[in-house]
């Protein structure tokens, strides 16, 4: 879960038996036949949050159906893939670019509509934004979608302690995690089959069903950078242009990388910190007691916002916030350019100062970068009724999980000596989201939940030790973009996924997570149509700045 450090224990009711051994044949699935037809008023966002240049009466939508795994028969039903065009407004059409935003849990269908894309690439490219398979709408053909309760995701965010103070806070989450965990596994029997190889396989199979022989030319953000690198991996000989926004690493468990992580995210905080002193006439180290003061008043339920589970005034639809939805709001300005997210961040910090101490702001970011409609949140009283978010988050740690073992496995001594060189490396971060009384837990069970849960039951697949080195034997290089000074994916990932798939770098000298596909950035966007359109590379070494 995304709430606390601890890991739910060995769940008592086993999963039914899912598959046996022999082989999926792909034929009947391979000779589907897509028919596109005006999209239902639900895969369609509301009219603000389009593009400029996205024209829903030329948007058409279709599906594809899948295998739920590939390797063997299923007894999972297959699922529907759900794919959403824009057609190419010009009569010369060079071919179909097909689009993810990451997560794992993020709405291709979606980006597909708020994407705004250089005009010269609408002309050439009909563009095809898609759901992963689990993801929004592209949901199993039959019984339920892939999802949690959402009063029971909801209430992990007061329940439980998120930095626990004593060994009875550190049962009692133990106690909410584990019934989270097995109510979730229990509700979603198929939730191992969205691994990334799947995605991967799912993409080749929609390649062939839309565009025939054609190559795929996809642009992938974050995560989406994993689906583009597997797939150049598995299908090098399918794989057209191909671009990377802001890779992730395939390195699992790696020290190093968590410490990349770390002094990155240091950085980016200590950037907001700065900005707000330098606003407010402060001192960086005033700026950081004030931040440690907050914080406290979190952890002693003297915040008020918008979402929580206790009234604080009906009058005036307040209720009692946690120092949790402080750090994971600040924590989702990160995501955002560095001018975005200061003058939010000085907004909320000021809006923490005032008698009431409202986090509404932190609030707000918190629960957006985890799929939830904030407005829906809102009233006099708690409402699960009310709730409405996505299915990102679930997604997100059931994808992860599966990719690779996220168990932590290592020695406590071990555990104990890199929790210190994080520390090292993100004092300060630390510092915010750690408890005042530096109470400090061994978990029986380190690392990702629903990793141990594949191991503890026989019948899901274990997730492999590391996942598979990137690599590119097509013969051709492909598009990396780099944002220097990000945070969410460090720059070295990039440089490494360059180096690893013998393509070509381009460093955005910024610091937003997936600088290209904004496309408000001339030099990118120049990269990138002269990619796409003249299969043109630049040099190496090729910058680009904000």
């Amino acid at each position: 879960m995304r709430r606390f450090l601890i890991v739910a224990l060995l769940l008592a009711t086993p999963l039914a038996a899912c598959s046996t051994s022999k082989p999926v044949s792909l034929g009947n699935y391979q000779d589907q036949v897509v028919k596109w037809s005006t999209c239902d008023k639900d895969m369609l966002l509301p009219s603000d949050q389009l593009a400029k240049t996205f024209d829903k009466s030329t948007a058409t939508c279709s599906n594809v159906t899948v295998p739920a795994q590939y390797d063997t028969t299923s007894k999972f039903p297959d699922f529907s893939i759900a794919m959403l065009k824009v057609p190419a407004t010009s009569g010369q059409k060079l071919g179909t670019l097909f689009i993810n935003p990451g997560g794992p849990g993020e709405s291709g269908v979606e980006e597909a509509q708020w994407m705004d894309f250089p005009a010269a690439i609408r002309a050439k490219y009909d563009i095809i934004g898609f759901d992963p398979r689990g993801v929004n709408h592209s949901k199993p053909i039959s019984g339920s979608p892939i999802r949690c309760s959402n009063r029971s995701d909801f209430e992990t965010y007061w329940l439980s302690e998120g930095t626990p103070e004593n060994a009875q806070e550190v049962a009692r989450n133990d106690a909410i995690n584990k019934a989270y965990l097995e109510k979730c596994s229990q509700a979603n029997p198929a939730w191992w089959t969205l691994k990334t190889d799947n995605v991967v396989r799912d993409l080749d199979l929609m390649r062939g069903v839309v565009t025939g022989d054609a190559k795929l030319n996809f642009l992938g953000s974050s995560y989406g950078t994993t689906i583009a690198a597997d797939y150049i991996g598995m299908f090098h000989e399918n794989s057209g242009h191909m671009i990377l926004d802001s890779p992730t690493t395939s390195e699992n468990q790696s020290d190093k990388d968590a410490l990349t992580q770390a002094k990155a995210l240091e950085e980016k905080i200590m950037t907001y910190v700065d900005g707000y002193a330098k606003a407010r006439h402060k001192t960086r180290a005033e700026v950081q007691a004030l931040l440690l003061k907050i914080r406290q008043w979190g952890d002693d339920d003297k915040l008020s916002g918008f979402a929580g589970m206790k009234t604080l005034s009906a009058e005036n639809q307040t209720r009692v916030s946690s120092e949790y939805m402080f750090t994971h709001g600040i924590f989702a300005l990160t995501y955002y350019d560095n001018t975005t997210a200061q003058s939010y961040f000085n907004q909320g910090v000021d809006a923490l100062l005032k008698p009431d101490h409202w986090n509404g702001m932190f609030e707000y970011f918190g629960f957006q970068l985890d799929g939830y409609d904030a407005e829906s949140l809102r009233g006099p009283k708690y409402n699960p009724s009310k709730i409405v978010r996505n299915n990102s988050f679930e997604i997100m740690t059931m994808v992860n999980s599966m990719d690779r073992d996220d168990r932590d496995l290592t020695s406590v001594e071990h555990q104990k000596k890199l929790a210190d060189e994080i520390k090292a490396a993100a004092p300060f971060w630390t510092a915010l989201t750690s408890d005042a009384s530096n109470y400090t837990w061994t978990p029986e069970r380190s690392g990702s939940d629903w990793s141990w849960l594949a191991f503890d039951e026989k019948n899901i697949p274990d997730p492999p030790a590391n996942m598979a080195p990137r690599t590119n034997t097509s013969g051709r290089q492909f598009l990396v973009v780099g944002s220097r000074h990000e945070s969410t994916t460090p720059y070295p990932f990039s440089v490494q996924t360059a180096k690893d798939l013998k393509s070509s770098l381009v460093t955005f000298e910024g610091n937003e997570h997936a600088p290209l596909a904004g496309f408000t950035h001339e030099c990118l966007n120049k990269i990138f149509v002269a990619y796409m359109l003249h299969d043109k590379l630049p040099p190496a070494g090729t910058t680009c700045n904000p």
